[in-house]
């Protein structure tokens, strides 16, 4: 199975994501700014006009766009989410729960069954329908629609490379209706059901067909409906959005799983610096860990406040290291960096101890991490050795460029910039803005970077397909690389993948294309008048309709 971007979206969903959602570092608004001012709380405070039955989410990324095909960070897509279920959602425990599907069930892991939960309706009243799913996915496809998730669905038999239907068709050669309530999809090779269900199952968020009537596709995202959708089928509904501040939801009492008990549920966007207070306050319930990201430096305090309850996270998102191979093309020259870096250190002051040593694409979460596969140890005469074995010019001066805003990133590059220059490598820390940095990534136009990234932990293949492959923005190549790459996408024994991704690993370790630093634990906390409700990065809304509030619970 091949995974190829078209230039336009050549870079990963991940990457994208990564750089809006930082680990450890104060709160910015979608615009790249600083976040509200707290004063603005107080606003907010008056259109909680149940607050016994409402409860507020503070997080520290704005959702600065809430289209179901194309979510622009982590708070748009659980927003997008929570108005238009998947089909499927992954939990923390890496199962899949149903959400609009009943089921999704494959005989030959090639053809796929999805069966939709026959009870879901529109707020309209109409029924949700395969006729819907097929519309949505056809939108996903349009290259007129451009959704930047849509590399995701290139499994599909009938889609292009890049997810998208070649010129000239309208219909999905892999996609039919078998009845009012079943849809089956077609792979182009053999797929896992996780892997099925990570790419389509959790991307499609369906829309209703009704909705579009006489919207030409290149129209779609400027719709009046994309802003404000009015028809939904989730457990809330849109009653109040302000993109860089606040979005409003009221309950939906027709969902099709249950009516929510909460009547509202808030998300408030804060400066990451004021989530403790506002949790003292009770302004806000609760955050989303690695969307409502707390400073390292409160979270002796917030584990204090008597009245809120914390929940260490899971080491999902992975500071890296890209390395430009115009400018260290030697393995050896790679590996003296990996082992430069004192990753303990990092984890213990930069963190606190929130987070564990990675080296590699694979953090303890991940079921395919090789036992084989040990970060590289710090060791800085090893380092110097491997540098004069390569023949590195010690005059050479390289750039470390790192996203503007973000604290710990900042601290992390002068630590390794540090750490370089005392094994003969000069390295000056380089400050970008984030969409500049994207762009330099893209263009090659960089020495070296330090970005957060979050892989799938049951699907890492489209990014490392995206890091590791033709067009990669490190100019990483060799391809035996390629050969396990491509074997793993038309892989369907659990046995022979991990196997595959275990000599992955080997080759990796050895060629070093992109060092890992720390894979952050990035803390959830709610406040204990809120029942049922985890503060977690998989799979926290799940079960929302549940929630409810101390002295509700009957």
């Amino acid at each position: 199975m091949k995974f190829k971007l078209a230039p336009r979206f050549a870079v990963s969903l991940s990457l994208v994501i990564a750089l809006v959602v930082l680990p450890a570092c104060e709160g910015r608004s979608g615009k790249g700014g600083e976040g509200p001012a707290q004063a603005s709380l107080a606003v907010e405070a008056a259109w909680d006009a149940d607050a016994a039955k409402t409860v507020n989410v503070g997080v520290t990324y704005a959702p600065s766009d809430i289209n179901p095909l194309s979510p622009a960070g982590p708070v748009s897509a659980y927003v997008a989410g929570l108005l238009f279920p998947p089909l499927v959602e992954i939990d923390a425990d890496l199962q899949y729960k149903p959400m609009l599907a009943d089921s999704i069930e494959t005989a030959d892991n090639r053809t796929f069954k999805i069966r939709l939960n026959e009870a879901a309706k529109w707020t309209d009243g109409a029924s949700v329908t395969a006729d819907d799913v097929i519309f949505t996915l056809k939108l996903m496809a349009n290259a007129m629609v451009a959704s930047n998730y849509a590399y995701l669905f290139a499994i599909v038999e009938g889609l292009g490379p890049s997810g998208f239907l070649p010129d000239g068709e309208s219909d999905i050669s892999g996609v039919r209706k078998i009845d009012a309530h079943t849809v089956e999809m077609r792979t182009k090779v053999a797929t896992t059901l996780p892997v099925f269900e990570d790419t389509v199952g959790r991307n499609l968020r369906t829309l209703p067909r009704s909705a579009f009537k006489g919207v030409a596709p290149e129209d779609i995202d400027k719709s009046g409906f994309m802003r404000t959708p009015n028809v939904t089928s989730g457990p809330f509904k849109l009653e109040r959005y302000e993109p860089d501040r606040f979005v409003g939801l009221i309950a939906n009492k027709d969902y099709f799983k249950g009516a929510p008990r909460l009547e509202r549920l808030n998300f408030k966007v804060l400066p990451g610096s004021a989530l403790a207070d506002a949790l003292e306050r009770g302004e806000i319930d609760m955050n989303i860990p690695s969307a409502g990201v707390i400073p390292v430096k409160d979270y002796a305090r917030i584990e204090r406040l008597p009245n809120v309850s914390t929940v260490g996270g899971q080491p999902l998102t992975t500071l890296y290291m890209y390395v430009n191979e115009k400018a260290v093309p030697d393995r050896k020259q790679r590996k003296a960096i990996s082992h430069a870096i004192d990753r303990r250190k990092l984890v213990d002051k930069l963190l606190g101890g929130a987070g564990e040593i990675v080296d590699g694409y694979f953090s303890s979460v991940s079921p395919y991490r090789s036992a084989y596969a040990k970060p590289a140890a710090y060791n800085p005469a090893r380092a110097r050795l491997l540098l004069k074995e390569a023949g590195w010019d010690g005059r050479k001066a390289l750039a470390l460029s790192v996203p503007s805003g973000d604290d710990a990133i900042r601290e992390a590059a002068y630590s390794v910039a540090d750490s370089l220059g005392k094994i003969g490598i000069q390295v000056s820390v380089e400050i970008v803005g984030r969409a500049d940095l994207t762009d330099k990534l893209l263009k090659q136009d960089f020495d070296l970077s330090l970005l957060p990234l979050t892989m799938t932990p049951v699907n890492p293949l489209p990014d490392l397909a995206y890091l590791l492959g033709a067009g990669n923005p490190n100019g990483y190549k060799n391809e035996r690389v390629n050969e396990l790459l491509e074997a793993i996408g038309a892989e369907v024994d659990e046995t022979k993948i991990k196997a595959l991704y275990g000599e992955l690993q080997a080759i990796l370790a050895e060629d070093v294309p992109m060092p890992a630093l720390y894979a952050a634990k990035a803390l959830g906390a709610v406040n204990e008048r809120v029942i049922g409700a985890t503060p977690k990065d998989l799979g926290m809304f799940i079960n929302v309709q549940d929630w409810t509030v101390r002295g509700d619970e009957a």
